[in-house]
């Protein structure tokens, strides 16, 4: 099971999408001038699902803001394409809701500017006994549709399983 995993998502088709975050969220932090650190892709193992996650950090310097930076950084292409202005403006043409908390980021900050931040791809909106689910696939050339529909069914049975 363990070899099949790291063959899923380590195809040439998950590397790409990884390496298109990536690559934007590293960009983006050095054109801020910032430095960051890249540490090794690795498999990233939930109760039901598993993705490649590559951690990155950076020092901020006390005059820039960390939420200045997530500012910049929101949406990444992990939620939003590649060619973000383009991208977005084809998501609120065929979307017919609004996301809310769907692709935000989320995090904390310290008092010493101490923080961390991710990109809400799963999520749920819970009024009173209603519960509206939120999960989504990283679509790129090579996608099959069949593969990406049921890797969100996956995303959204953790969330449903939580509320029941």
């Amino acid at each position: 099971m363990l070899a099949l995993t790291q063959a899923y998502c380590y195809s040439e088709k998950e590397k790409h999408e990884h390496s298109l975050v990536l690559d934007f969220i590293t960009q983006l932090l050095f054109q801020l001038g910032l430095s960051p650190q890249i540490l090794a892709p690795r498999l990233r193992q939930l109760s039901n699902i598993q993705h490649l996650w590559t951690p990155v950090s950076a020092m901020v310097p006390p005059n820039i803001h960390p939420l200045k930076i997530v500012g910049q950084l929101h949406p990444t292409p992990a939620v939003a394409g590649a060619a973000r202005d383009v991208a977005c403006a084809e998501i609120r043409r065929y979307e017919s809701f609004e996301r809310g908390l769907y692709a935000a980021p989320l995090g904390w900050i310290d008092s010493q500017g101490n923080c961390e931040f991710i990109v809400g791809i799963r999520s749920a909106l819970i009024d009173g006994d209603r519960a509206r689910l939120y999960a989504g696939a990283g679509i790129v050339a090579g996608s099959d549709p069949h593969k990406e529909f049921a890797e969100v069914q996956l995303k959204l049975q953790a969330l449903l399983k939580a509320l029941v």
